[in-house]
């Protein structure tokens, strides 16, 4: 009886164990690096074909007005009726950000800049959360925010009332 136990705990607990392979994340964030690099490529000629095209069909992007809440078929209509001749000036402030969970199935990339024509004193934050499909790697969320410094939330507080 208490061997019969025994292999009942052993088969159920070596039953649980996943034996999935093991994800290389360094492989992970060099594909996603290259996407991004294409985007970001692409946004400077004025061009989102490539972040367009990477978007998941059930996507939530964010602008940074809070009335901005845009799901895929929006974001391209909008994108249709927008020109986009006038492609703004990015600064990067910082290096990009990319982070892919242990399961190698999501990443999110944080990139901080300023956009030199639009904003030029407060800096923006762009995340993007990628999911991973058997079409690839695809944008399921982006935010787009600003982030001013910390000392100077009390400036622009007085200067919006």
């Amino acid at each position: 009886m208490i061997v019969t136990a025994l292999l009942l705990f052993a088969g159920i607990a070596f039953g649980q164990t996943n034996t999935s392979d093991q994800v290389n994340i360094q492989a992970e964030i060099t594909v996603i690096n290259e996407l991004m690099d294409k985007m970001d490529a692409e946004f400077e000629n004025g061009d989102a074909t490539t972040f367009l095209s990477s978007l998941a069909d059930d996507a939530l992007i964010c602008g940074t007005d809070p009335s901005e809440f845009w799901n895929k078929e929006q974001y391209l209509g909008m994108q249709d009726t927008e020109s986009n001749n006038n492609a703004p000036e990015f600064k990067y402030i910082d290096d990009r950000v990319v982070k892919v969970a242990p399961d190698g199935n999501s990443a999110i990339v944080v990139n901080q800049f300023m956009m030199i024509g639009w904003s030029p004193k407060i800096p923006l934050r762009n995340d993007f959360h990628f999911i991973k499909t058997n079409a690839g790697w695809k944008v399921f969320f982006v935010n787009i925010a600003f982030i001013p410094k910390n000392e100077h939330i009390g400036m622009i507080n007085k200067a919006i009332e």
